[in-house]
């Protein structure tokens, strides 16, 4: 019996040392960490925005984070510096700028990050080859150091089409085939391209009054809506799906130009009607 006693006396002084020992932790942490040097470095190695390509300036924000010293201490303010690597094809000025109209950034003392805040100027943004901005953390204040793995960060900036053909148009519809040719040919109407939004628009009559008031409205009963089409445009490309002339469906004529004229705007669609065959090129002129 004293045996056991003396056991359980044993146990129970262990976990009394054992408890007191958990309780100082956090201040010999607290000592620990005041002396351990803060790293700091990107809070992420790669990045790829999208903008609009419309001419906005577009702000974009990476952070800068103090990885290190965070837990049990308070940290003093830091001051980040960073570097434009050479390889970048981004030009500052051009392409992008530094918000704060410095190559540096401070975390202010007690937070744990700091905000990288850019321009993007959308209207030099190459949507087919995307330029590449590469950024190195160069120096840190107040003794931090920079994390090896988190010293780079490159941000791909991506372009996404701005679309902007609504509007009235004369148009000029030269068939390859329809039911009277040769009359009705070539057929030119003033007309609206209906802005639906989200690079959608809608032509309430194809193929340039032929359906709608001409010799197809008055030998078939064809009437304003008949030939209704809505297409998107995407980057300068015209395409569309699921549309019909009241017979069939109609499709982009195979070879034929859908395009959007970047200079000029105008706009070019060719197409085809599965049914009985009636096709044309309609040339859209911004008036």
């Amino acid at each position: 019996m004293k045996k056991f006693k003396c056991i359980l006396i044993t146990i129970l002084s262990a976990g009394l040392m054992i408890s007191c020992s958990i309780d100082d932790n956090p201040q010999q942490l607290e000592a620990d960490l005041g002396t351990t040097p803060y790293v700091v470095g990107f809070n992420n190695s790669e990045a790829s925005p999208a903008f609009l390509t419309d001419g906005a300036v577009n702000m974009y924000s990476e952070n800068i984070v103090l990885f290190g010293g965070d837990d049990f201490s308070t940290n003093p303010s830091i001051t980040v510096n960073f570097e434009i690597d050479p390889t970048s094809t981004a030009v500052a000025g051009t392409d992008f700028d530094f918000v704060n109209g410095s190559q540096s950034v401070t975390i202010a003392e007690d937070r744990e990050f700091a905000a990288l805040d850019i321009n993007f100027y959308s209207e030099n943004i190459n949507i087919d080859n995307p330029k590449v901005l590469i950024l190195n953390i160069a120096s840190a204040d107040n003794n931090a150091v920079i994390g090896s793995q988190f010293q780079t960060l490159t941000i791909t900036i991506n372009g996404i089409c701005f679309s902007d053909i609504g509007g009235l148009y004369n148009v000029t519809t030269t068939f390859g085939y329809h039911d009277f040719l040769p009359d009705s040919n070539p057929l030119t109407i003033d007309i609206e391209i209906e802005a639906l939004g989200d690079g959608l628009y809608r032509v309430f009559d194809m193929s340039s009054g032929l359906y709608s008031s001409g010799l197809y409205a008055d030998a078939y009963g064809t009437g304003p809506t008949s030939f209704d089409v809505i297409f998107s445009e995407n980057c300068g490309d015209i395409s569309w799906q699921g549309q019909t002339d009241g017979y069939g469906a109609v499709i982009p004529l195979e070879g034929g130009v859908n395009s959007v004229d970047e200079d000029t705007g105008v706009v070019t669609i060719s197409w085809f009607c599965e049914a009985y065959g009636e096709n044309g090129v309609s040339v859209y002129t911004p008036l």
